[in-house]
């Protein structure tokens, strides 16, 4: 019975690779990671998975694991299965095994440290599943994708951290293809569980008490609530939104002020907002071990900072209301840009990519209550620096109102003396006025009053990403863990480069409440992971690099010019991120 479920199996499963057809007597579950396998172009023969060596050998988790699985193999005996532990990536940390023929099948698949086994790489499996799908996952013979695992059973249980409540790792348990083996699930949900008690038992004293505290408090219909001490955070779905960009070193500020009993105070937000706060201190046996912090929102705003220019409420107001971002250095730009009136110019500055039009349209929106004027000094490139300096000249002579002008870095000093003259005049007029310029170096405005702010990358707003990419994908929903690998990049093209990447997983991601890492491209996942390299590394890609060249591709011939295997070939080009299939020789 067996055999034939297995051959039906088979069956279906090529009639889905050669058609895409979902088959019907298929679990949903393995037809859906085939779809998501399927988009990504993942190879349905010759696996060859990513290679990441840089294990830490002491890790918390691989310091719980190790004597469970040890213990769990010794007793298992002769036993015909392998114990494989991987990170929350899908990259396998250590594997365990007596049965020497099962060893040799694993090894000839590099189905061992150091490989990355996420769906994105390797299709369908007990590891890369078991991460997409967040729950135990048992994979049989032919519901793999690769063809090269179909001689498996596979069971991939999340390893969650007790303390902080997120998965940290699978625990795989693998055996030759048999379906009718039970005993494998068991084994695996058992083992994993007594290494999330382990990790556990591996927290200090004090962290336990805080989590025990925290789930005390933690009740259904309170506020936010977060239980700190100077090495963990642990907060509640309500107090983290409202912590979003929040230092910890202040929230610690706040515990520390708790003595003896509760202490009520206020908290300054980053979207302007100030929380009303009691903190109380968290004791176990007598020893102080953190503080239990309460936050409620209130209705008003803190006043500004002292040396902060003063802006207008109504106008910072609206532009907290149009702009998307409340990280503390992007705050502080918003600040001065409400605070520039008629007579002065705002004049915004950074890299590409920022938001500086959008700022500057939102601000000059905010002040008028109507879309500004807009003109791009780059036209006067192409059209003629005077003949563009007139026709601004015409449009600064009508109704006074807002307007934005871009590049003014392309004008020249002579052009920008003119621009100086012109935009004074219409401030007198009571024109708002702001241009952009691309660049860290300000431009200068001979004779007018400037308002200087420069706009952050990316990469100096990072408490701004979660509700970035929230915008710019609604009304989806995107799930955390697609934030979290976003979050890894380094966006050189900065809030446009976001938009671009979030509009491509948003056109990927099938109908659904949520987007989740299935629907993300297949080169920002590997980015995301993709290492630095040391000098020597360096040096050993330019090489096989040149070797490829000189071949034409081939990479059998480059790998022997170089007296290396093909394997190895692969691994250390995919641990430095080289897309083979997209290079050209």
């Amino acid at each position: 019975m067996a055999e034939m479920l297995e051959r039906q199996l088979a069956h279906e499963r090529e009639r889905f690779l050669s058609s895409g057809e979902g088959p019907a007597r298929v679990r949903a579950e393995v037809v859906s990671s085939w779809r998501r396998c399927l988009s990504w172009s993942v190879p349905v023969d010759g696996l060859v998975p990513p290679y990441r060596p840089e294990v830490d050998r002491e890790s918390p988790l691989l310091r719980a694991a190790r004597p469970v699985l040890d213990s769990v193999v010794e007793r298992l005996g002769d036993l015909q299965v392998s114990f494989l532990l991987s990170d929350a990536e899908g990259r396998i940390l250590d594997r365990l095994a007596k049965e020497t023929a099962l060893v040799r099948l694993l090894d000839a698949r590099n189905v061992g440290p150091g490989f990355v086994f996420g769906e994105d790489a390797t299709g369908t499996n007990g590891v890369g599943t078991a991460i997409e799908l967040g729950r135990t996952t048992r994979i049989d013979g032919y519901e793999h994708y690769s063809s090269d695992l179909v001689a498996f059973t596979c069971v991939g249980v999340p390893i969650i951290d007790p303390l902080r409540q997120r998965c940290v790792g699978v625990l795989d348990v693998t055996c030759a293809a048999d379906r009718d083996n039970r005993l494998v699930t068991l084994v695996a949900e058992q083992t994993a569980r007594a290494i999330e008690s382990r990790l556990l038992e591996q927290q200090s004293r004090r962290e336990r008490a805080l989590l025990a505290q925290f789930l005390q408090a933690s009740r259904p219909g309170h506020g936010g609530v977060v239980v700190i001490n100077e090495r963990v955070v642990i907060a509640n779905p309500r107090a983290a939104r409202l912590l979003e960009g929040v230092d910890q070193a202040i929230l610690w500020d706040d515990a520390a002020r708790a003595g003896d009993g509760p202490v009520w105070g206020e908290l300054a937000l980053t979207d302007g907002r100030v929380a009303c706060t009691r903190t109380t201190p968290l004791h176990d046996g007598g020893e102080l071990v953190g503080a239990l912090i309460e936050l409620r929102p209130s209705a008003y705003e803190r006043d500004p900072l002292p040396g902060r220019p003063s802006a207008d409420d109504d106008t910072l107001h609206r532009l907290r209301r149009t702009l998307v971002g409340r990280d503390p250095v992007f705050a502080e730009v918003l600040q001065r840009a409400g605070a520039v009136a008629p007579g002065s110019v705002l004049v915004l500055c950074g890299e590409p990519g920022t938001g500086k039009r959008a700022l500057a349209v939102a601000a000059g929106r905010a002040r008028h209550g109507a879309d500004p004027h807009e003109a791009d000094a780059a036209a006067a490139v192409q059209d003629g620096e005077a003949s563009w300096l007139a026709g601004l000249g015409s449009v600064l002579g009508g109704r006074p109102g807002a307007i934005v002008i871009r590049h003014v870095e392309l004008l020249s000093a002579t052009a920008m003396r003119t621009l100086a003259a012109l935009l004074a005049t219409a401030g007198g007029r009571g024109w708002w006025c702001a241009v952009t310029a691309t660049g860290p170096d300000a431009p200068l405005l001979p004779g007018v009053e400037q308002e200087t702010a420069w706009m952050p990358p990316l990469r100096d707003r990072r408490g701004d990403l979660a509700a970035l990419v929230a915008a710019f994908a609604a009304p989806a929903a995107v799930a955390p863990e697609v934030v979290q690998l976003l979050a890894r990049l380094s966006w050189p093209g900065n809030v446009r480069d976001l938009r671009a990447a979030v509009s491509r997983i948003v056109a990927a991601a099938p109908d659904g409440p949520r987007i989740g890492l299935a629907a993300v491209p297949n080169d920002l996942r590997r980015a995301a992971t993709r290492a630095t390299l040391t000098r020597f590394e360096r040096a050993e890609v330019h090489a096989i690099l040149e070797a490829l060249a000189e071949t034409r591709g081939n990479k059998k011939e480059a790998a022997s010019l170089l007296g290396i295997s093909r394997t190895t070939l692969y691994r250390k080009l995919q641990t430095a991120g080289v897309d083979l299939e997209n290079t050209v020789y």
